[in-house]
């Protein structure tokens, strides 16, 4: 399912606010401090029971108000949604009026967010391209999430055991630690290949009308699963004892995994300019975004923060054409409106809102 229409009450800076949402790309446009970040905000508390600036969800509170309340609709289901949170009560989700819990509410509304940490996505940790890959396969795939927790289950007795030195009660955990990182591995290459192909697309056809797209092709995309693939997980594991009870911690397995970007042999993070690294981390979102809906029959909304900083304009015009690609709901903010006359609204199902004028 997916979002067609918004409704705010005293959330955030905004007493009371509705919007209809474009099917395809929706931008929100205006000064800083008048309210776009605080709208994909609201859409992905309603899609997630979660903010992706604080996690104190009582300060979206509209001061002197004593509850926020999002309310949200699917015109192709009638579906109904409302998201309520008051000062010092837990968050309250009903759909069609029955309670229901946020994993329930991530799988039903999926949304997906750009934040600045994706923005370079190749300069952050290996845990933060990890999560990034997992949270797809996790709303998408109710198996993928039985065999993430079963794995991280295993690795935590696992690593108890190695803490007390046990290194025979450590070993009573690899087969479970196998069975489920295999398959956690699996589709995790998987999703990788499938997603490359999308965005190998994308950019041949953004070539055709850029040149500059170019520095995008030809790109090495892989997952590093984390242990030698050619020995195997269980017998990694096994090689790995002596330095595992040395550091009292499971050193090799699908949580060291790891998304390389790399182009000739360099990795991408060593060779790409901030603007460059920011648009190839759109377009490698907007690609997993594009997967996920076809392979697993989803309507992901995927949100973007603030879509001109960092980038130059070489790296903007490169942009503006992915706009006809989009196969899911597409929201993101602009201090400006950068495509007056630049796109065919109508054809591409792009809506524009000056949030000052919305108020």
């Amino acid at each position: 399912m997916a979002f067609s229409k918004i409704d705010l009450r005293n959330f955030r800076c905004f007493d009371s606010l509705s919007i209809d949402i474009s099917s395809k790309s929706n931008l929100f446009y205006g000064k800083n401090g008048c309210g776009k970040t605080s709208i994909l905000e609201s859409i992905y508390v309603a899609s997630s029971g979660r903010s992706f600036r604080t996690s104190n969800l009582e300060s979206l509170i509209k001061k002197g108000s004593d509850a926020f309340i999002i309310k949200a609709y699917d015109d192709n289901t009638g579906s109904v949604l409302e998201v309520k949170k008051a000062k010092t009560k837990p968050i309250n989700i009903k759909m069609n009026n029955s309670r229901v819990t946020i994993s329930e509410l991530v799988r039903a509304f999926p949304s997906f967010s750009i934040d600045s940490k994706t923005f370079f996505y190749n300069d952050n940790a290996p845990e933060y391209r990890r999560k990034n890959l997992d949270r797809g396969l996790f709303v998408a795939s109710p198996d993928y999430a039985k065999d993430w927790f079963g794995y991280f289950r295993s690795l935590k007795q696992r690593n108890s055991a190695l803490k007390l030195g046990d290194i025979t009660q450590a070993k009573a955990y690899d087969s479970l630690l196998v069975d489920h990182g295999e398959r956690l591995n699996s589709l995790r290459q998987s999703l990788i290949m499938e997603v490359k192909q999308i965005y190998d697309d994308i950019v041949y056809k953004l070539i055709q009308e850029n040149q500059r797209a170019n520095i995008f092709s030809n790109l090495d995309i892989y997952l590093k699963p984390g242990f030698d693939i050619s020995q195997g997980l269980m017998e990694s594991l096994l090689n790995s004892n002596n330095i595992d009870l040395k550091r009292k911690n499971t050193t090799v397995g699908p949580h060291k995994a790891d998304v390389i970007f790399e182009s000739k042999g360099l990795l991408i993070k060593d060779i790409f300019s901030r603007g460059e690294q920011k648009l190839l981390s759109i377009l490698w979102s907007l690609s997993q975004n594009i997967y996920l809906g076809r392979a697993f029959n989803l309507n992901p909304i995927l949100l973007l923060d603030d879509l001109s900083s960092e980038l130059d304009a070489e790296m903007l015009d490169c942009f503006l054409p992915t706009l006809k690609y989009i196969e899911n709901r597409f929201v993101f903010s602009n201090i400006v409106d950068l495509f007056d006359s630049k796109i065919n609204e109508d054809e591409q199902s792009f809506k524009k809102f000056h949030v000052e004028q919305l108020k």
